[in-house]
Parts: C-alpha cells; sequence; structure tokens
C-alpha cells in the first residue's frame, strides 16, 4: 500500500491550461501553470523539468506518474501521455490515469453543500459538451457523455438537487440551464494537476496502474452525442 507522504508527479494537458505539479498528502511541493490556450507543447516538458529540479532539490523523487486521461483537447492529451509515458519509461514508475471532470470534481467539491451534485462540463463544439454528475464527496455517479445541451437539459435531476456546473463548458450552456436549483461559479474552475493527488493517490493505493505501453487517452470521439436530458439521478 503507498505511503500517504508518497510524492507524485501529475500533469494535465486536457484543456487549453497546461499545469505540472509534484504533491503529497503533505501538500503541493513544486508546480507550474500556463493559461495561454494551444501552448502544451512548448510548457510541458519545461514544466516538468522544472518541477523534478525543485523535488530533487528536497531529496524528493516521485513513485508514480499521474495524467489527467480526458476527455478533452485530442492534441492537448496526445501531448500530456506521450510525456507522462515517456517519464514512466524513463523513472521506471507507474501510470496511474485520472479522468479530467473527476479532477474538476475534485478542485470544485469544497465548495458545495453535502447533498449537492457536481456538473462539471468541458466545451466540445458548439452546444456540446463533455459531462458526468459526481456527488459531494467527488465520487462519479454516471458516465461521461457527450451532451448537447438545450432547454431540457437536467430538468429532473435540477427538481430534486442543488446542482454546481463548473468547468470550461459552462459560460455557453448557463442560459439554457434554469431553475432555483443550479448554480454556476464566476470564475472558470479548471483541471489543475494539483487537484489531480488525491483520486492519484486513491487509485495507487489499490494499485490501479495502466499499461505504460499500450494505454490511451479517453478521447470520446467514438461516442455519438446525446441530449441530456434522461440521466435521472434519484
Amino acid at each position: 500500500m503507498a505511503d500517504l507522504h508518497t510524492p507524485l508527479l501529475l500533469i494535465d494537458t486536457s484543456t487549453q491550461v497546461c499545469s505540472v505539479a509534484i504533491a503529497s498528502s503533505a501538500g503541493v511541493i513544486s508546480q507550474r501553470v500556463s493559461y495561454e490556450g494551444n501552448s502544451h507543447a512548448a510548457n510541458v516538458g519545461l514544466f516538468v523539468s522544472e518541477v523534478l529540479t525543485d523535488a530533487k532539490r528536497e531529496g524528493i523523487l516521485p513513485t508514480a506518474v499521474a495524467i489527467s486521461s480526458g476527455p478533452g483537447s485530442y492534441t492537448g492529451l496526445r501531448i500530456g501521455s506521450s510525456i507522462a509515458k515517456g517519464i514512466c519509461f524513463g523513472m521506471g514508475i507507474p501510470l496511474i490515469a485520472v479522468p479530467t471532470l473527476e479532477v474538476i470534481a475534485e478542485a470544485a467539491r469544497s465548495i458545495v453543500g453535502e447533498d449537492w451534485l457536481l456538473c462539471p462540463m468541458i466545451d466540445a463544439r458548439r452546444m456540446e459538451v463533455y459531462t458526468a454528475f459526481f456527488d459531494s464527496t467527488g465520487r462519479a455517479l454516471t458516465d461521461t457523455v457527450s451532451a448537447i445541451i438545450d432547454a431540457d437539459s437536467f430538468v429532473e435531476e435540477l427538481k430534486q438537487h442543488q446542482i454546481l456546473f463548473v468547468g470550461n463548458g459552462t459560460e455557453k450552456c448557463r442560459p439554457f440551464i434554469k431553475g432555483a436549483n443550479a448554480h454556476f461559479v464566476d470564475e472558470v474552475i479548471h483541471p489543475l494537476a494539483e487537484y489531480m493527488f488525491k483520486p492519484a493517490f486513491l487509485r495507487m493505493q489499490t494499485s490501479q496502474y495502466e499499461d505504460v505501453a499500450y494505454w490511451e487517452p479517453f478521447y470520446l470521439k467514438d461516442f455519438v452525442a446525446t441530449v441530456a436530458k434522461n440521466k435521472v439521478i434519484h
């Protein structure tokens, strides 16, 4: 079983934000973040080198690499997965994959009530988002889907639950999601690498590692878009 202070190298390139961190249960040891879109190819390798250097000064080396596995930007996911695999091969350490929506839910769960639901959304195209429901602890309640948002989306869920909608897909959807139980935040909550530690560590405790040679990000490209109106949670 992993030690509580096991340091992990965390990488997210799934959206327009590029972030890398080394963290343990004691907190973030080093991190780098760029909010400049389409900068992953230029930044992620540099960020990894810098946080590893920072950690090495403290006598710390990561014991696993955690990658935000998607869905999200096809190009970003490819870049991040290539870097993560290279580090795993080079250092001889395992790979952990954390769904991007779970990372967003982890980032947002401190601002919701105990009985609320979290609905992270990643911008796809037009009125389409990648989304799923999570409870207030960050546990997934539904599968990830590609959903087209309209005035009927989430009507049944909003009758029964307070729901916080977060992520970079919420702004275009906000005019269509109505009701007293629908909540939004003013600032976009991004799937930053630092929020990956807890879900990655839980997977590490049960040895949920990926096959470094064959693992691929979760692109969701082959899924058929559905109108998000029938995923009723009781």
